[in-house]
């Protein structure tokens, strides 16, 4: 079945629309867009490749032949997300059918001399990590030279939670400009459309950044696992991220060579960081940390491991009772917990009696989970952190 997607590009109220468009099965139409706002109508790119990659789950979803029309397309964008859709293929063939991608393929042929390099923003950890660590020069061997971030509403922050994001904004906003670095708000309703969020995210990021890549010819997104986890398939991943690049713009997904434990070492002593990190996705107020979470009271661990007992960012820091009380539910968490447990013990950074809480849960939790996944296919059980 052949869909045509229609790109779009207007403006309005100070803000630069971008969008595609195309017909649903049952016939309606489905829009999806990028907004930026005017200030930057210089940097953004008149070609579709935005929206190719913010469309590409949205396409292997449906299956079939899509021809772009109302802007040309970079061959090597098209060349690159047809192996990425050809890998989520092999990994999820339930979800993601095969997909041909039709357009006025044009070559990339110009790309910006200079070293500026774009990233994703978001206020968290592993962003705060990346940020930090080639701001201060930290990595001995790459010097990415990040002038701007974008922060996008409409991922983690719901499009109708502007209250939420305009205050999550400004926090991340004192980060980036402790460093001197410029945050730019993007909007984008990609998530309405989603199915599952934890893997779809990836292409909707790089897309928003690949709008600006008549200014940029790099753009880093922090990526959330060490390469320890890599036996699970996930949204961000080294078998597929580096499809994501093209030859106008590389993608860099940075940070496999640190967990979040030492990532918490690497920022540990930056107090903008500190004061305004924001990793909570459980609390109903979106732009704070609840401070109870597993979420939240992990990279309380993250840090505390680390000398530093006291987040500002947190309502609270971490207590014995409160840690008593965690509950570790899924594979994933239990490995993170591992890690810090091992951080911890080799460096004797944490006391014996919360090292002995945190052993017995992690030990309780393994045992839970090795008995629920008994009678299943286990290839992708935690088995890189041995405890």
């Amino acid at each position: 079945m052949e869909h045509v997607v229609n790109i779009n590009t207007f403006e309005e109220n100070k803000w630069i629309t971008k969008s595609a468009s195309f017909l649903s099965d049952s016939g309606g139409k489905l829009n999806y867009w990028f907004k930026v706002p005017s200030e930057y109508k210089d940097w953004l790119t008149d070609r579709a490749d935005p929206l190719i990659y913010a469309l590409i789950f949205p396409m292997m979803r449906k299956g079939g032949i899509f021809k772009i029309e109302g802007a040309k397309a970079s061959k090597s964008v098209i060349d690159n997300l047809t192996v990425f859709s050809r890998i989520w293929n092999k990994w999820r063939p339930e979800v993601y059918k095969n997909i041909k991608i039709l357009a006025e393929e044009i070559s990339d042929d110009y790309r910006p001399n200079d070293n500026e390099t774009i990233m994703s923003f978001s206020g968290g950890l592993d962003a705060s990590y990346s940020l930090y660590k080639y701001k201060t020069g930290r990595d001995d061997r790459f010097k990415y030279n990040i002038t701007h971030a974008v922060m996008f509403l409409g991922a983690d922050i719901p499009l109708n939670e502007l209250q939420q994001y305009d205050i999550a904004f400004n926090s991340a906003k004192i980060m980036t400009e402790d460093v001197g670095v410029t945050l730019i708000p993007i909007k984008t309703n990609v998530r309405e459309f989603e199915h599952d969020w934890s893997f779809e995210f990836m292409p909707a990021m790089v897309g928003g950044m690949c709008l600006f890549s008549k200014k940029f010819s790099k753009c880093i997104i922090a990526n959330g696992d060490s390469a320890l986890r890599y036996n699970k398939i996930a949204g961000s991943h080294i078998a597929v991220d580096p499809w994501l690049s093209n030859d106008t713009m590389k993608v860099i997904s940075d940070g496999i060579e640190h967990d979040r434990t030492q990532r918490a070492e690497f920022v540990k002593d930056w107090d903008a960081c500190l004061e305004n990190l924001r990793v909570c996705w459980r609390n109903e107020d979106k732009s704070k940390n609840c401070g109870k979470c597993e979420k939240c009271i992990r990279t309380k661990l993250n840090f505390l491991v680390n000398g530093c007992a006291h987040l500002p960012s947190m309502p609270s820091d971490l207590t014995y009772e409160e840690l008593s009380k965690l509950e570790i539910f899924s594979d994933v968490q239990l490995f993170y917990f591992k890690e810090i447990y091992k951080y911890a013990e080799e460096n004797g950074s944490l006391s014996k009696k919360y090292l002995k809480l945190l052993g017995k849960k992690i030990k309780n939790c393994d045992k839970t989970l090795k008995m629920k996944h008994k009678h299943h296919s286990i290839w992708w059980h935690i088995k890189n952190i041995k405890f």
